[in-house]
C-alpha cells in the first residue's frame, strides 16, 4: 500500500536544499524552479531464459542482435509470458533513465515526453514501464498509442549466449502536437538523445524532438544532447556538428562518442573541439 505525501528519503543530491555556505553567512536564496523535461522512445529491456529450439523457431540467429518485426515480438513476449520465462523487465531508454533516477536522487518533479499503450495488460511492457518509473517522474504527458512501445528482448539460453531482439513498435510515434508548451515554463532543462532523431522517415519523432527543441529555446531553457553511441554519430557526423550549433548547450558524450563527433582521439582535445561548436545563445556552454 502506497501512503499519501512525501517519503522521507535522505538524497545525495537535495536540489531544493539551501546552500550552507548561505546559511552559515545569514544569507537567504530565493527557491529555484528545478524540473526537468525529457523526450524519449519508452521501452522497456526484456531478460529471459529460453532453450536453444525458441531461437531456431522464431529465426534468430545464436548471439546476435535483430531487429524483428512487431507481430514476431508481440508473438514471442506472449509466449515468455505465458511460460514465465521472463526474470526482469527494466524500463529502458537513455532519457527516461536519466530523469528517474534525477527525480529518485533529488527527490525533484521531472516531466517526460513519448508514448504509451493505449490498452495495457496487467503484467506487459506498458504495465512494468509505469509501475518501476518513479512516482515523481510526471506521465501524465505521454501520448497514447495503438499498440506496444518498444522493446528489447534479451535471450539467455543455458550456455549462457545472449542473444538480442529488437522490436520499435510503436515508441517512435510521438507528434509534434503532443508536445505541450506550457511544460518548458519554468523549466530547468530539456533531455534529448540522438536516437531520437534516428528513425524511419515516417516516423513523427524527430519533428516533435525538433519541436519540444525549439520550445525549449524560446524560453531559454538550455538543451541536454546525450549522443547515445559512436555508430549513431559516425553515421552522420555533419548533421550533428550543425545540430550541435543550431539547438544544444550541453552535450554528454564518452570518448568514443567525442571522436566520433571531432576527428579526435584524445578525449580532452575532442571536448575543445567541441566547444569550437558554439550554440546560438553566446553565453551557453558545454561540456
Amino acid at each position: 500500500m502506497r501512503f499519501p505525501g512525501r517519503r522521507k528519503h535522505k538524497h545525495y543530491f537535495p536540489v531544493q536544499a539551501r546552500d550552507p555556505l548561505f546559511l552559515h553567512a545569514g544569507l537567504s536564496a530565493k527557491v529555484a524552479k528545478t524540473h526537468v523535461v525529457g523526450v524519449d522512445q519508452t521501452l522497456v529491456d526484456i531478460d529471459a531464459r529460453v532453450p536453444d529450439e525458441l531461437l531456431a523457431r522464431y529465426e534468430l540467429a545464436k548471439g546476435a542482435s535483430i531487429v524483428i518485426p512487431n507481430e514476431k515480438a508481440a508473438a514471442l513476449y506472449d509466449e515468455l509470458l505465458r511460460d514465465k520465462r521472463i526474470l526482469y523487465e527494466f524500463v529502458g531508454g537513455t532519457v527516461g533513465n536519466t530523469l528517474h533516477n534525477y527525480s529518485l536522487l533529488a527527490d525533484d518533479v521531472s516531466i517526460l515526453l513519448g508514448v504509451m499503450s493505449e490498452e495495457i495488460r496487467l503484467g506487459t511492457s506498458g504495465y512494468r514501464y509505469l509501475s518501476n518509473t518513479s512516482s515523481r517522474v510526471n506521465l501524465d504527458h505521454l501520448q497514447p498509442v495503438a499498440g506496444p512501445i518498444g522493446r528489447c528482448f534479451a535471450l539467455v539460453t543455458p550456455d549462457g549466449e545472449r542473444t538480442f531482439a529488437i522490436s520499435a513498435g510503436e515508441m517512435n510515434g510521438l507528434r509534434p502536437e503532443s508536445v505541450p508548451p506550457a511544460i518548458f515554463d519554468g523549466a530547468s532543462s530539456l533531455v534529448i538523445s540522438a536516437y531520437l532523431m534516428r528513425c524511419k522517415h515516417s516516423d513523427p519523432m524527430p519533428d516533435a524532438t525538433r519541436c519540444a527543441v525549439a520550445l525549449a529555446k524560446e524560453r531559454g531553457v538550455p538543451v541536454v544532447l546525450t549522443l547515445g553511441t559512436r555508430f549513431v554519430i559516425a553515421e552522420r557526423p555533419e548533421f550533428w556538428r550543425a545540430f550541435i550549433k543550431e539547438n544544444v548547450n550541453v552535450v554528454a558524450m564518452n570518448e568514443e562518442e567525442a571522436e566520433a563527433l571531432t576527428g579526435e582521439s584524445d578525449p580532452l582535445r575532442a571536448c575543445d573541439r567541441a566547444l569550437d561548436h558554439p550554440a546560438s545563445d553566446p553565453s551557453s556552454h558545454r561540456a
